[in-house]
């Protein structure tokens, strides 16, 4: 044998070994404030992906979006509360059943639907779900369904009765 396969050989068992240990990478706090600032994934890589693709970086449009939607949820259970104290009903069953076991139940549950479905669309925002309908374009029309549904609540609740007691 000579000394070129030798040292190939020898190469080739180091970095084997290498890697064969579980995890060589570190990852920690440090780690994922560089993942935030600096991530690779941001548009497509090869040929062929332009329909379903993930990404490392979501950008800041989408994040105020989701954290508008999730503003609006809070002021939707508010408003509502606030409706169902002065006589209204919720008309949602299942909200209405959620609402019947306590206060907290039902703020609790729906903000974590809400924000569950949120982060599940933004996951999956390059995504074509029906024909060219992706998930922005739900995450659009949920946010302006939730300003026409504040707008509604507030017509109930008066200009000017909102903060009465």
């Amino acid at each position: 044998m000579s000394s070129n396969n030798k040292e190939a050989i020898t190469q080739q068992s180091k970095t084997a070994n290498r890697r064969d240990r579980h995890e060589r990478r570190k990852t920690g706090f440090k780690s994922m404030i560089y993942a935030f600032f600096y991530s690779r994934r941001r548009e497509l890589r090869r040929d062929g992906e332009d329909v379903v693709y993930y990404t490392d970086w979501y950008g800041v449009p989408l994040f105020i979006l989701a954290v508008g939607i999730a503003l609006l949820c809070v002021a939707d259970a508010f408003f509502t509360l606030e409706l169902i104290t002065r006589g209204g009903s919720e008309l949602n069953p299942f909200m209405a059943y959620l609402l019947d076991r306590g206060m907290y139940i039902f703020v609790g549950v729906k903000m974590a639907l809400t924000i569950g479905a949120v982060m599940l669309l933004i996951l999956h925002q390059r995504f074509a779900f029906i024909l060219k309908v992706r998930a922005v374009h739900i995450l659009l029309a949920t946010f302006v369904g939730y300003l026409l549904l504040i707008a509604y609540e507030l017509t109930l609740l008066g200009p000017y009765q909102l903060f009465e007691y």
